[in-house]
């Protein structure tokens, strides 16, 4: 057994007592309540799977006159490796093996099932809850590393509960039916299914459109998230130069962002269909377009598998191209950007934040330069001394250490 593997089955057989500063709020679900959540088992088939293989081999690779490594998109070498070790090393059959080791549910909520993970200590169901939200191009196996650390709890700090939906339209939760599910129909959604588990309240966390949710959530039921931590925040309105040689750099980053690295944002934002065809079809293709984000938005060297696991970047791209998600997925940035005033709940964020600020992440400014509406009751900091976009991801301890020591400071 690996530590992967030990890791995540750990996760399932350790608890901890409820921490001293937290209520138990914990409430017994109703027959109802129990009746709309079901688990849940991945299972996709040798069928699948080779058709799968079927489309890779019948790839027809790009002609590439001269190399350009990452500069002009995806570097086609680091591509064509990483689709060999794919189609003849990856074994997928191990890897639904090991995610089934989790407990997977299906709640229906608005008619609609909503897919998510669910740690906790079947010997003390009362440990305190964290809602966990990913982003995009990322799923609820971000987290499959870091979650045992949290549950497991660190150091003499106890651990916690954690529910880690697939957000709707990702993987293994539906695709909305209709038209204007976005960020704010979203954090409903999410408050609903806490309260079906009996958690009346609850810690959230997120990073990407996870953070922007998070944030969503509090504003909209401060009476329920005791505290609210992010990896990820908007900025406020950014002056062209700073003094600040750390505001400074947050600006560069932020300006070469948008003009390089924003493309993506545009069509998804846009015409997200039009692309979709293609990154349905083929599987290499919608490789190539995630596999760029994780490049440019990790933390890495020269190398970036000494950063990343293979086999999760894979893995990520399974799951959406699987679960025929690639559409719905994107359909969060076209649904959120067409949001009308009023669908967003303005105002400062009231509960207890808590952001960690890890380098490498484009969407981390400094305090100084976030909307100050999200950072209003900031009461813990911390510049993280590696780590990107993915920190689950790239340095699972790392992360969840920022975690733990956060939601144990809220009495």
């Amino acid at each position: 057994m690996n530590r992967k593997e030990m890791l995540r089955l750990t996760s399932l057989m350790t608890g901890a007592t409820i921490l001293a500063g937290f209520k138990p709020l914990f409430r017994e679900i109703s027959q109802d309540e129990q009746s709309e959540i079901k688990p849940f088992r991945i299972n996709f088939d040798k069928d699948q799977i080779r058709d799968l293989y079927r489309r890779i081999d019948a790839m027809k690779w790009p002609k590439i006159p001269f190399e350009t490594g990452w500069q002009a998109g995806t570097n086609d070498g680091v591509l064509r490796e990483l689709v060999n070790y794919w189609r003849h090393e990856y074994d997928w059959f191990s890897i639904q093996e090991n995610l089934n080791q989790l407990d997977h549910f299906h709640a229906t909520i608005e008619g609609e099932n909503l897919h998510f993970v669910w740690y906790k200590d079947q010997r003390n169901e009362q440990n305190f809850p964290i809602l966990l939200l990913h982003g995009w191009p990322s799923s609820f196996h971000e987290f499959s590393d870091a979650a045992p650390y949290i549950v497991n709890g660190m150091g003499k700090k106890q651990g916690f509960n954690l529910v880690v939906p697939s957000l709707p339209g990702f993987v293994f939760s539906d695709a909305p039916q209709k038209s204007g599910i976005h960020i704010g129909k979203i954090a409903e959604r999410l408050h609903s299914l806490m309260q079906k588990l009996g958690y009346d309240h609850y810690a959230v966390h997120g990073g990407d459109w996870g953070s922007t949710i998070a944030v969503e959530l509090a504003r909209k039921f401060p009476d329920s998230i005791v505290g609210l931590h992010y990896v990820a925040v908007s900025t406020g309105k950014l002056p062209e130069k700073s003094e600040d040689e750390t505001e400074q750099q947050y600006i560069e980053r932020f300006k070469k962002f948008n003009a390089q690295g924003k493309a993506y944002f545009n069509i998804l934002a846009t015409k997200p269909q039009t692309i979709a065809y293609a990154h349905q079809d083929s599987p290499v293709g919608f490789l190539s377009w995630i596999l760029e984000k994780y490049w440019s938005w990790t933390d890495h060297k020269q190398d970036l598998w000494e950063t990343l696991d293979r086999d999760d970047v894979l893995t990520t791209a399974m799951l959406y191209w699987l679960s025929g998600s690639v559409l719905s997925s994107s359909r969060i940035y076209y649904e959120t950007i067409r949001m009308l005033p009023e669908d967003w709940t303005s105002g400062q964020v009231t509960v207890p934040t808590g952001y960690s600020n890890f380098p490498k992440d484009f969407l981390s400014p400094p305090p100084t330069l976030a909307n100050p509406d999200l950072t209003a009751k900031l009461e813990y900091y911390q510049e993280m001394p590696k780590g990107g976009h993915f920190p689950a991801l790239e340095e699972p301890e790392l992360w969840a250490k920022e975690l733990v020591t956060f939601f144990s400071m809220l009495k």
